[in-house]
């Protein structure tokens, strides 16, 4: 068989560059028996058989013998699933293959019997299986990732796997991961460091649909080739390939149901009438039989890869997301690291406002000191200096005490109700002690002056120590925009690596894609080829059987 006779042909894969340079390198590195089976020159994955197994109750499934080497094991069609999905999250920038797609609630509803006991679902899904197997195997990343190894190792739990390094050790976002760390820290425990930064709530986590400032013009051009490749294979390529196999199989219908009704109207006959009819019936049938194996052959050799490589294009479209997530996650640490910076000068500003008006307070403090100690010097006179100058007060002070007086010697006024501060000091209070009750009256006085009051309340109620609480935020503040400033720095290097890492890839896949669609167009061709050569035979055979009934027309 040549390399040109199909995609999961082992020649294919053995010429494949990227596949022998990554024997030749040597990156296969865990040192399992898998490992070593796969070195072998001329080693191939090979899915041998599937068998209907019970989980030891009412349900069944199929389960698909893999063989590599002399190592032979089963898994189902859900760890195949499972599979897949776990390399995807440990090579977010790989271009996982595909399986085939799991069937619609239409096609269960369309089928009288189980879909998981059709026969030729089944055949389906080994070879699509089987071509998924030595894809990754081909590939220079996934074929040495030793999860892969114990996916094809006999006796291993699938389910153990799954709860075991490195699966384990993953974070559910992909953009809480490293790649820098990732490639360089998987060590021989299969751990996966993840940085503690990335992890923190101040980063930032991307959408899908963040629109990017300044964008890459190599992804922005992939992106739309692929979206436009991926409505071309699907809406184009698939579809129209999928109507022409739906039309040859009721071709072949069509065929079948004739060729009985030659080979039963042939009976009705004798001689050579009936030896003709019985040969333009066996003509129908092998008719039948050709489009039938032309059916089989598309099939396998050029439907399923269009269908394949149709779900490439969407596996396209996720990598290409995942590096447009980590580019929108440097854009936003960097918007946040930014805002962090405003909000610190801002806090700093603040305190250093607090800080003057603190010492302009202290310098009022001391001013107000010594006029208090003034005016106490002046009230703790002696008794003798009141003597002498009593003559000599402010006529202000002698008016007050004579209204005083007057208020007491008048019955008819009340100096309680008069004099506010009759009950708090009695009439016989000296003039020194009224006048200082009457500035500290005067200085609460006022709605402005009372609103400060209450206002300096509350806010010691809130908050007892303001300047405490400033240098808290502004040391909070130094210490997120240190993280941010770190994350910034793992972000920008991790894209620098995604990015690169993702157009190694596309490169790669592209070299695949043409030598694929070589492989698929020359098999297309040599199907046809297979085909007309046996309807050129059947048409010679009907020129044959035309002279028959044209010399049956003269007897």
């Amino acid at each position: 068989m040549t390399d040109f006779e199909g995609s999961t042909d082992f020649n294919a894969f053995a010429n494949d560059p990227d596949f022998s340079s990554k024997k030749s390198t040597g990156t296969m590195k865990c040192g399992c028996a898998v490992e070593r089976a796969l070195r072998r020159q001329g080693n191939f994955i090979y899915i041998t058989g599937a068998q209907k197994q019970s989980d030891g109750g009412s349900n069944s499934y199929v389960a698909y013998n893999i063989r590599v080497g002399d190592i032979e094991t089963r898994r189902r069609y859900s760890e195949f699933e499972s599979l897949r999905k776990s390399l995807i999250r440990l090579y977010p920038t790989v271009i996982v293959p595909p399986i085939p797609e799991k069937h619609s609630i239409t096609d269960y509803a369309a089928i009288q019997k189980s879909v998981k006991d059709d026969v030729v679902m089944i055949e389906k899904r080994k070879r699509m299986l089987q071509t998924f197997l030595n894809r990754t195997l081909n590939h220079n990343k996934l074929g040495a990732e030793h999860v892969f190894h114990r996916f094809l190792e006999s006796g291993v739990s699938w389910s153990e796997v799954l709860h075991s390094p490195p699966l384990s050790t993953l974070p559910k976002n992909p953009m809480h991961v490293a790649l820098t760390q990732r490639s360089e820290s998987q060590g021989g425990d299969g751990t996966v460091q993840t940085t503690s930064s990335s992890s923190s709530s101040l980063i930032p986590m991307p959408s899908a649909s963040h629109t990017l400032r300044n964008p890459d013009s190599r992804f922005v051009e992939s992106e739309a080739f692929t979206n436009k490749a991926a409505h071309h294979m699907s809406s184009s390529v698939d579809k129209t390939q999928r109507r022409v196999i739906r039309r040859l199989g009721e071709l072949a219908n069509d065929y079948a149901e004739l060729g009985a009704v030659y080979n039963g109207f042939s009976l009705n006959e004798s001689g050579q009438l009936a030896n003709a009819i019985e040969k333009v019936g066996q003509a129908v049938d092998s008719s039948y039989t050709s489009t039938g194996q032309l059916i089989s052959s598309l099939e396998a050799e050029f439907s399923e890869p269009i269908q394949e490589y149709a779900q490439f294009t969407q596996t396209i479209k996720q990598v290409l997301k995942h590096r447009h997530m980590k580019h929108a996650q440097v854009e936003m640490i960097f918007d946040s690291l930014e805002n962090k910076k405003l909000q610190l000068e801002s806090l700093v500003r603040i305190e250093a406002e607090a800080k003057r008006l603190e010492e302009a307070m202290n310098s009022g403090r001391q001013s107000s000191y010594h006029s208090n100690s003034y005016d106490r010097a002046e009230t703790n006179h002696s008794p003798h200096d009141d003597e002498n100058n009593q003559d000599t007060q402010a006529p202000s002070e002698n008016e007050e005490n004579a209204s005083e007086v007057g208020n007491i010697e008048n019955p008819e006024v009340d100096p309680e109700a008069e004099n506010p501060y009759a009950s708090v000091y009695p009439t016989g209070a000296n003039a020194a002690a009224l006048r200082a009750s009457r500035q500290r009256s005067k200085r609460w006085s006022g709605p402005t002056k009372i609103f400060s009051a209450v206002s300096h309340t509350l806010h010691g109620i809130i908050d007892v120590d303001p300047e405490a609480t400033r240098r808290n935020q502004i040391g909070k503040t130094k210490d997120a925009v240190a993280q941010l400033e770190q994350a910034l720095q793992i972000t920008r290097k991790d894209l620098v690596d995604v990015s690169a890492d993702t157009q190694a890839d596309l490169d790669r896949f592209q070299r695949q894609k043409i030598r694929d669609l070589r492989d698929m167009l020359i098999a297309y061709a040599k199907v046809h080829v297979k085909y007309c050569e046996k309807v050129w035979f059947c048409r010679v055979f009907g020129h044959y059987l035309t002279q028959i009934f044209n010399s049956m027309l003269f007897l």
